[in-house]
């Protein structure tokens, strides 16, 4: 008997708790409660090269991020910011790779080539500025998580004539 009682008190209180509210942190209506913050995995990579073929080393590779929002009536500035993100420097093969996280996937991305190291790694080259589209490569969870994008984009770059290499 008292098992019974005691049975009965839990399923009371697991009914009164449930119709209070307690059993979720959804409100209807409002949907569910998140913490963190919007992110995406982005990844920028492909090869340098001179006219050649030849891979070259030593390349400041610059990636900008160009991310368009919709202009909804409650946004009251046009957000559509250039955000600059970190600069890498292609390896002995000419390849570079930028792998972060990101607040929200970028739309378009522009990179930078440009030969910092003078006439080291076979010569001073001239600048070159890209852009590429971005892929979706994964996709988001719908909360949070957006999916990860990755940028492909190979450059060759031309001899500065000035130097006479």
């Amino acid at each position: 008997m008292k098992n019974t009682i005691k049975d009965i008190w839990k399923l009371l209180a697991a009914a009164v708790l449930g119709l209070l509210g307690f059993a979720s942190c959804e409100i209807i209506g409002v949907g569910r409660v998140m913490y963190g913050e919007p992110h995406a995995d982005f990844k920028a990579l492909g090869k340098v090269s001179d006219e050649a073929g030849n891979p070259i080393e030593g390349i400041r590779v610059a990636i900008s991020q160009h991310r368009h929002y919709d202009n909804t009536p409650e946004v009251i500035f046009d957000q559509n910011d250039w955000y600059d993100n970190d600069t890498v420097f292609t390896d002995d093969k000419g390849s570079y790779l930028l792998d972060r996280s990101v607040f929200s996937a970028p739309d378009d991305v522009t990179i930078v080539f440009e030969d910092v190291d003078g006439e080291e790694h076979g010569g001073e080259f001239l600048s070159e500025t890209l852009k590429t589209v971005v892929v979706r490569t994964k996709k988001g969870d719908k909360n949070w998580y957006s999916g990860a994008f990755e940028a492909k984009i190979d450059a060759t770059l031309k001899k500065n004539p000035t130097t006479g290499q």
